[in-house]
C-alpha cells in the first residue's frame, strides 16, 4: 500500500496537475466526475484538521456537501423549460427529475455518515424519496469487508434513479454491498446510480471500477491512497464520528 501511495504521488507530481482539479478522472472509473471548486481549498482544510471540533467539522463539512450535492443531482436526467423572466424575456433552461418528478428519485443513505450527505440533499430536494442501507466496515479484519445488516428502501425501486451516498469511499467494499443490493435484489439500472462522495482514493474508485462501470461518481476530492490499515490518506479520519459527535 505504501508503495503504491509512493506511486501516486509520484505521479501527480509529474503531471503537474493536482488530482483535485481533473474535471474527469476516467483512468480510475470511466464515469467519474471530480468536482473543481476554489472553495474546497478552504473547506477541506478545516475539515481535514484534528483541532478542528465538532460543531466547526458539521459547519466546513455541511458547506462542502452542499456543493456535492448540487453536483451530484446535476447526474440526474432533466427536461427542456422555457421560462418568461421578468424583463419579459423567453429563456430556454432545464428542470431536473428532482423538479419535475422528485417521486422519480431516491436518495440511498449508507449509514451513518451517509446520513450527513442526505441532509445536504434534503436541503435541495425536500420532496424526495429516502432509502437507508446500514453497512459497516469489519474493523476487526485486516480486509476490512463491509457487513451489510439491514437495508429500508421504498417502493418501485426499479422504475427510479438513484443517488447513492456516503462521504468516504476507501475500499469500495460498501459501496459495491450497496449497488449489489440495489441492482440484484431491487432492480435498479446500474446507469440509473450516481454515487456522491466526499473523499475518494484510486484504490476504492477502481475497485468500483472493475465490479459497476457504469455508474456515475462525483466526488470532491481523490486523496492520495489507502494506508495499510485501509485508511484513507492524508484523509480527516471517521467521518461519521466527526459529524455525529461521537469521538
Amino acid at each position: 500500500e505504501m508503495l503504491s501511495c509512493l506511486t501516486c504521488s509520484l505521479q501527480r507530481i509529474a503531471a503537474f496537475v493536482p488530482l483535485q482539479h481533473i474535471t474527469m478522472a476516467t483512468s480510475l472509473h470511466p464515469n467519474l466526475t471530480v468536482m473543481k471548486s476554489r472553495a474546497f481549498d478552504t473547506l477541506f482544510t478545516k475539515i481535514r484538521d484534528v483541532e478542528t471540533n465538532s460543531g466547526d467539522f458539521v459547519h466546513y463539512s455541511k458547506r462542502a456537501m452542499r456543493l456535492l450535492a448540487e453536483e451530484a443531482a446535476a447526474h440526474l436526467p432533466t427536461s427542456p423549460q422555457a421560462v418568461t423572466t421578468p424583463t419579459n424575456a423567453i429563456y430556454n433552461g432545464h428542470l431536473s427529475i428532482l423538479d419535475t418528478n422528485p417521486d422519480g428519485v431516491c436518495a440511498v443513505s449508507i449509514v451513518r455518515a451517509g446520513d450527513s450527505l442526505l441532509e445536504c440533499v434534503r436541503e435541495i430536494a425536500p420532496s424526495v424519496r429516502v432509502g437507508k442501507m446500514w453497512i459497516q466496515r469489519n474493523e476487526s479484519s485486516a480486509d476490512k469487508e463491509a457487513v451489510h445488516s439491514c437495508t429500508k428502501l421504498p417502493k418501485g425501486m426499479k422504475d427510479m434513479h438513484v443517488l447513492l451516498l456516503d462521504p468516504m469511499l476507501a475500499t469500495g467494499g460498501s459501496a459495491c454491498a450497496a449497488l449489489s443490493t440495489l441492482i440484484k435484489e431491487y432492480d435498479v439500472a446500474e446507469e440509473n446510480i450516481v454515487f456522491a462522495n466526499v473523499i475518494s482514493c484510486p484504490e476504492g474508485l477502481e475497485f468500483v471500477a472493475q465490479h459497476y462501470p457504469r455508474i456515475k461518481i462525483v466526488t470532491c476530492w481523490i486523496d492520495d491512497c489507502l494506508n495499510e490499515d485501509k485508511y484513507i490518506m492524508p484523509g480527516l479520519g471517521d467521518y461519521g464520528d466527526r459529524f455525529f459527535n461521537t469521538v
